[in-house]
Parts: C-alpha cells; sequence; structure tokens
C-alpha cells in the first residue's frame, strides 16, 4: 500500500519558475499524491498559469488568496492537505524525480515522523553547486535530536532552518496543530523550532535530493521591508524561547543566536534602509537607524556578539560605528562603500 502523499507548494510572482519548477514534482516516480498550490496574491501571470496547468493535471488543486507571504501560504496547504505525509517545495528550486518515493519508503522504515535531508547548493550567478551534507542517524529519542542539533543540524552551511530539506508526518502536525507564522521572511526556522521539543522519531539522512539557489537579488532576503528589523528581532525571541523551552546548555548554540541576531540587524542598517526602493528620506534614515543602534536590547547583545571588522578599511570603519552606536560614521561609511563599488 502506497501512502498518499501532499505536496504544498506556495506560488507569487513565480512566472518564470512556475512550469519548470512544478514539473519537478508533477513528474515525480511516486504517483500516489496531491499538488496543492496557492497563488497568494500574485500580481503577473502565475494566478492563471496556475489554473491553466491545473485543468491538464487532477492531481493539483489551486487555492487563490490575497497576499500574506510565504507562511500564510503554506499554512493552506497544511489545512488542505489530506496526505499521510506533507513536503514543502519551492517552484524556483528544483528536486530530483525519486524524491518523494524515497522520502515514504524512509519514513516508513524508520518510523520517522520527520525526515532531514541535506541538499546542493549553488548562488543564482554560478552554475557550480556545493554538497551540504549531514551524517545519517536514526533518532527515537528527543535526547539524540538535541544532541544531533547542537553538534550538527544547527550548523549546515547556508542554514538548515528550511521546510524544503524535510519531510512531515501529517498526523504529527495535526496532533500539535503546528502553523507557520505571519513574518514575511524567515518564516521557516520558527515552524520547525515548534517541532523539535515534541519529536522523538526523526531519520537524519546522508543523501541529498533538493538543487537550492540562493538568489543574489530579487529574493525575500534582498528586498526591502520596512519592518524588517522587527521581524528579525521577533524571530530572535523565538529563538531564545525556543533555547530555554528545550532547556538546551549549549553555550556555542547561545553564541551562535546572539551572533546571527547581531549580523541580521547589521545587514537592516547597512542595505535594508539603502534599498533602492526605501522611500525614506535621509532624517527618517537616521532617527530609524539611531533608533534601532540604540536599542537596549541590541546594545546588551553587542556587548557579547559584535561584528567583527575585517582587513578592509570601510568595512573595519563600518562594523566600528556599528559596535558603538554611531549613527552619522556608520551611514557616512555605508554612503562611501556603495560609491566605491560603483566607481
Amino acid at each position: 500500500m502506497n501512502p498518499f502523499v501532499t505536496v504544498a507548494i506556495a506560488a507569487y510572482n513565480v512566472e518564470k519558475f512556475l512550469k519548470d519548477g512544478l514539473g519537478c514534482i508533477q513528474n515525480q516516480t511516486y504517483s500516489n499524491l496531491e499538488i496543492i498550490l496557492v497563488d497568494d496574491g500574485s500580481t503577473d501571470h502565475t494566478s492563471e498559469m496556475c489554473d491553466e496547468i491545473a485543468k491538464k493535471d487532477s492531481r493539483i488543486r489551486v487555492f487563490h488568496k490575497e497576499n500574506g507571504g510565504l507562511g500564510s501560504a503554506r499554512n493552506v496547504g497544511i489545512d488542505q492537505a489530506k496526505g499521510e505525509y506533507l513536503y514543502f517545495f519551492d517552484v524556483d528550486d528544483s528536486v530530483e524525480p525519486d524524491f518523494i518515493a524515497d522520502s515514504v519508503q524512509y519514513a516508513e522504515q524508520k518510523n520517522a515522523d520527520l525526515i532531514i535531508y541535506g541538499y546542493y547548493a549553488r548562488f543564482s550567478n554560478s552554475s557550480e553547486e556545493e554538497l551540504i551534507s549531514v551524517s545519517e542517524r536514526e533518532i527515537h529519542s528527543n535526547d539524540d535530536l538535541k544532541k544531533a542539533y547542537c553538534d550538527e543540524l544547527l550548523w549546515m552551511k547556508h542554514g538548515n532552518g528550511f521546510a524544503w530539506n524535510k519531510f512531515y508526518r501529517m498526523s504529527f502536525l495535526r496532533k500539535y496543530d503546528f502553523h507557520f507564522g505571519n513574518q514575511r521572511i524567515q518564516q521557516d526556522e520558527p515552524f520547525n523550532m515548534q517541532l523539535y521539543p515534541k519529536l522523538e522519531n526523526v531519520y537524519i539522512c546522508d543523501k541529498a535530493y533538493y538543487h537550492y539557489v540562493i538568489y543574489t537579488s530579487g529574493n525575500a532576503g534582498s528586498r526591502y521591508l520596512p519592518n524588517k528589523a522587527e521581524i528579525i528581532t521577533d524571530v530572535y525571541h523565538k529563538f531564545l524561547a525556543f533555547y530555554n523551552g528545550w532547556r538546551l546548555t549549549d553555550d556555542r548554540v547561545l553564541r551562535y543566536i546572539r551572533n546571527r541576531y547581531v549580523s541580521d540587524i547589521f545587514g537592516i542598517v547597512t542595505g535594508n534602509f539603502f534599498h533602492q526602493k526605501c522611500t525614506l528620506d535621509k532624517k527618517e534614515k537616521r532617527d530609524i537607524i539611531d533608533k534601532i543602534l540604540h536599542d537596549e536590547e541590541l546594545t546588551k547583545v553587542l556587548q557579547q556578539a559584535g561584528i567583527g571588522y575585517g582587513n578592509n578599511p570601510v568595512n573595519n570603519l563600518q562594523a566600528w560605528a556599528f559596535n558603538h552606536g554611531k549613527t552619522d560614521m556608520l551611514i557616512f561609511s555605508t554612503r562611501l562603500k556603495e560609491y566605491l563599488k560603483k566607481a
């Protein structure tokens, strides 16, 4: 008997990826599946393409909704899923045709509520892929999962917070009513952090099936968001709650959480607010950056984890200004860096 599998796909303005990306799922060697395609308020031709493709494939169900971000679209997949297993796929990437067949086999053989995979990664301006691998482990206790998380999973290059390198048992998700949050970026990691303290049966597979493309522009991480700092701070708080709630006592993990928060905020004050689509005038920009730099929580974390200076003089100046809350110097060095790049 072949268990029924649901593949949930969020689609927002992906007209140039949709046909090929969706083909990776339509051409899986495993046939007993459904595809839930969620149009998240697209403004290009994605919506019409979803409907046209669904007419030719009875396995596809299309849902149209107002734009709410990736997490809200994936929640539609969770709520509408009919399968015993659930997989989240991003259409701007690709996956091997035997992925679902092998995943079902692993899940059944290992009695796994979650399977975690390595993956291949490449930047969009390169054709060279890198294998991001993990050590094979069959886990049947939460303590063993905690050890694997602290020793290896957290440190995977490019991260392990994603949903697309995981295969979920639906009965486990429904038992605890797990859903994604409503932040517009970094939705996956808080979702998965909910799961870890509740899991006993996990299979970490040393094979890689997924091909992840890291886009150098145009993705959620690189676009301008007015409330990006608030989202990053919220994720930081969720990480701390996860650390304490799962009773992690590994100082390496705590340092990682702090360093990541500081690094992300640095990227916001030197990148997000200087984005070409940022509509703030100079005074508004300065006031917001100054408020962030002098935030009590960030200041406290900076005493424990700062941005490294490096060898480049301009980078050095940026880092020094950030670490010491020197707003005008940070703005000056960031603009200088932009000027030097164009020169």
